[in-house]
C-alpha cells in the first residue's frame, strides 16, 4: 500500500514537471511559426492568438510591442485601442518602455477615434510609465493647451530631452518647433510675453515662413511695447513727484528709467513691425488679424500709411516668396 502511495506521488511530481516543459515546447513552436510568417496581417493574427494563448509567456512584452507595430502600420486604431485598454488593466510586465509605447499608441488611437478624454488618459499613463517618453510629452503638450500650466510642464520637459534615436533630425526639428509654438501660446495665455517671444524665435529659426509664428511674435512684441510704454509713463510720474519734492537723486533716477523704457518701447515697435510685415507678406489665416496691428504701428512710426505696401513687398523678397 505504501509502495503504491509513493508511486502515485512520484507520478504526480513527474506530471507537475512535465506540464511546464510541454507548455514551453508549444510556446516555442508557436513562436517559431510567428517568426516564419512573412505576411504582416497573418503575423499580427498569430501574435494576437499567441498572447491570448500564452498570457504569462516570457516572450511578452516583446510580442505585445511587435503586434502594436504591425497594427500601427496597418492603421488598425480600433484594435490598438482595445489592446491598450486590456494591457493597462493587467500589464504582463513592469517594463516601462513597453508600457509607454503601448499607452502612447493607445493615445494616438483614441485621437483617431476623436476621444480626447481617453487620449489624455493614455498619454498620462505613458508619461507615468516613462517620464522621459518624448512622443507622449510631445502629444500631451498640444492636448493640454486648454490648461496652460500643464502644457508648460509637458512642453518644457520634452524640450529638455535629447533627440530620440528613432526620430530623424528633420522630424525632431519640426516637432521641437511645434513644442516651442505650443509653449509660446501657453505663455501668451499667461501674459508672459517675453518668454513667449523667445520660444517663437526658436520656431522662426526653424521655419521663417511660419505665418502663425510671425504674427504671434509681432503680437508678443506689441504687448511688450505696451509694458515698456507703461513703465516710461510710471517713471515720468516718479520724476514729477521727485521734482515737486526737489529730490535731485530721485529725479535723475526716474529720468534714466524713463529714457530706458522709451527706447525699449520704440525698439519693440520696430521688431513688431518687422514680424507683422512678414506675416502680411506670407498671407494666410492670420492676415486679417495682423493687418490692423501692423497699420496702427506703421502709422504710429511714420504718421501715415505711405510706404506700408513697399515694406511688405520687401519682407516678401526677404522671405524668398
Amino acid at each position: 500500500m505504501r509502495r503504491r502511495s509513493r508511486m502515485g506521488l512520484f507520478l504526480a511530481c513527474c506530471l507537475l514537471v512535465a506540464v511546464p516543459a510541454f507548455s514551453q515546447a508549444n510556446d516555442s513552436k508557436d513562436w517559431q511559426a510567428i517568426q516564419d510568417q512573412k505576411d504582416p496581417k497573418k503575423k499580427a493574427e498569430l501574435l494576437d492568438a499567441f498572447i491570448k494563448k500564452y498570457p504569462t509567456s516570457s516572450r511578452r512584452p516583446g510580442a505585445d510591442t511587435e503586434l502594436i507595430d504591425l497594427w500601427t502600420k496597418a492603421q488598425e486604431s480600433g484594435k490598438i485601442l482595445a489592446f491598450a485598454e486590456a494591457y493597462k488593466k493587467q500589464p504582463p510586465s513592469p517594463d516601462p518602455a513597453a508600457k509607454a509605447k503601448i499607452y502612447s499608441e493607445g493615445m494616438l488611437a483614441a485621437y483617431a477615434a476623436r476621444d480626447a478624454a481617453k487620449a489624455a488618459e493614455f498619454g498620462q499613463a505613458a508619461i507615468e510609465a516613462d517620464p522621459n517618453h518624448f512622443p507622449s510629452l510631445y502629444m500631451m503638450a498640444a492636448a493640454k493647451l486648454p490648461n496652460p500650466p500643464k502644457a508648460l510642464d509637458y512642453a518644457q520637459k520634452a524640450l529638455s530631452l535629447p533627440r530620440p534615436q528613432n526620430l530623424s533630425p528633420e522630424a525632431y526639428i519640426k516637432q521641437t518647433a511645434r513644442l516651442h509654438s505650443d509653449l509660446a501660446l501657453a505663455l501668451i495665455t499667461l501674459r508672459n510675453f517675453s518668454e513667449a517671444r523667445d520660444h517663437l524665435e526658436a520656431v522662426l529659426k526653424a521655419d521663417p515662413k511660419n505665418q502663425e509664428a510671425q504674427f504671434r511674435h509681432g503680437f508678443a512684441s506689441v504687448n511688450m511695447m505696451g509694458e515698456a510704454a507703461k513703465a516710461a509713463q510710471d517713471a515720468n510720474l516718479e520724476m514729477l513727484k521727485a521734482s515737486t519734492e526737489q529730490k535731485t537723486a530721485e529725479i535723475d533716477a526716474a529720468m534714466k528709467k524713463q529714457d530706458f523704457a522709451q527706447r525699449a518701447a520704440l525698439e519693440l515697435r520696430d521688431v513688431a513691425l518687422d514680424s507683422l510685415a512678414k506675416a502680411m507678406a506670407l498671407t494666410g489665416p492670420y492676415t486679417e488679424q495682423a493687418k490692423p496691428i501692423f497699420e496702427g504701428l506703421y502709422n504710429n512710426k511714420y504718421k501715415s500709411l505711405d510706404g506700408a505696401d513697399k515694406l511688405i513687398a520687401e519682407k516678401k523678397a526677404e522671405l524668398g516668396l
